[in-house]
This record gives C-alpha cells, sequence and structure tokens, in this order.
C-alpha cells in the first residue's frame, strides 16, 4: 500500500506542477532575468530608465516567484497531507511512505517512467 501512496505523491506532485504550469512560469523568469541583463547592456538608456525598466521586472519577478514558491509548497503538501491523512485513518503508513519515496529503486523508476512520459508527450505534441 506505501508503494501505491508513493506513486500518488509522485503523480499528484507533476500533476498539480502540469495544472499550474508552473515549467512555464520558471521559462518566464529566466526571460525577465534575460531581459533585465539586455536592459543594464543598453548603452541607449539613461541611468533613471534603466532603473525604471529594473524595478518593472523585479516586481514580475517577485510575482513569479510567489507563484513558483507557492506552486510548488502546493505540489508537495497536497499529495503529501493526503497520505499524512490517509495514515491517520488506518490506510497505509506516511512514515512508510516517505522510506518508499526515498528508495533509489523507487526514484530511478520514477526517473525513468517520467523521461518515458515526457517524451511521449513531447510527441504527441509535435504530431
Amino acid at each position: 500500500m506505501n508503494v501505491v501512496l508513493a506513486v500518488f505523491v509522485v503523480v499528484g506532485f507533476a500533476a498539480t506542477i502540469e495544472y499550474f504550469d508552473l515549467p512555464l512560469h520558471a521559462r518566464n523568469v529566466t526571460q525577465r532575468g534575460t531581459d533585465s541583463l539586455a536592459v543594464l547592456r543598453d548603452d541607449s538608456l539613461s541611468d533613471l530608465e534603466k532603473e525604471e525598466a529594473l524595478q518593472r521586472q523585479a516586481r514580475r519577478l517577485f510575482g513569479l516567484l510567489g507563484i513558483l514558491a507557492g506552486g510548488s509548497i502546493l505540489a508537495l503538501g497536497a499529495p503529501l497531507g493526503i497520505v499524512w491523512l490517509l495514515g491517520r485513518v488506518g490506510i497505509g503508513s506516511f512514515e512508510r511512505t516517505l522510506s518508499v519515496l526515498q528508495r533509489i529503486d523507487f526514484l530511478g523508476g520514477t526517473i525513468l517512467v517520467g523521461a518515458l512520459a515526457y517524451l511521449f508527450i513531447q510527441r504527441l505534441r509535435t504530431s
């Protein structure tokens, strides 16, 4: 049962990340950082224009940080919270589920299945 609960945690984590589109937000952070660096390197802008542009970027970056931090906490916290609740009512064990999540064979299987699923989804999207 604990292996099933561990799979639930992994799938719940991945589904929550996908639902909130956190990879897109992470790419936006990268783009905002690149844009900020371009502002700093732009010799055609005055110091005041650079400062204003960087402050706009900073506000957007802080907003994205909140989305990424909150989404990440929710993505991990919700499935683990459900497993904890199930453990409290006698369905599985929270501690043993955490042990399963840390096993090297489980981690390796998760990485392999996740990579194959990612490649499969990418192939479907490009078709």
